[in-house]
């Protein structure tokens, strides 16, 4: 009986943990992705412009074919061309977020995709 208890409450904990982990990739999302990927993974269109891409989009065929492991790379060390600034279009979060934290960006945005 202590065993089935001790069970239940470690995947309880295991449980919370998750709650806690997707909301955090949340908080995280909206406060360094939001602002050019959009709420909702579908891009911000002003920004689209400005970059003149649709890379901002996170949901199309293109990014949702990229691996795990590409998603966070490209977080991690930013992707395209420098402009004139010096600045990749998508910046890179090295050294500002943990790579644990890209990580769990990735599953959030997998997360954003409509289900098939």
């Amino acid at each position: 009986m202590k065993k089935a208890l001790a069970g239940f409450v470690v995947l309880g904990l295991l449980a919370g943990a998750g709650a806690a982990f997707a909301e955090d990739a949340a908080k995280l999302y909206g406060t360094k992705c939001a602002m050019c990927h959009g709420k909702e993974g579908k891009g911000n269109p002003g920004m689209s412009k400005k970059f003149g891409a649709d890379a901002l989009n996170l949901l199309d065929e293109a990014s949702l074919a990229k691996t795990d492991d590409a998603l966070v790379k490209i977080t991690l060390e930013g992707e395209g061309k420098p402009g004139p600034s010096g600045a990749k279009p998508m910046p890179a979060f090295k050294g500002k977020i943990k790579d644990e934290d890209a990580k769990a960006l990735v599953a959030y945005i997998r997360g954003l995709a409509p289900k098939k």
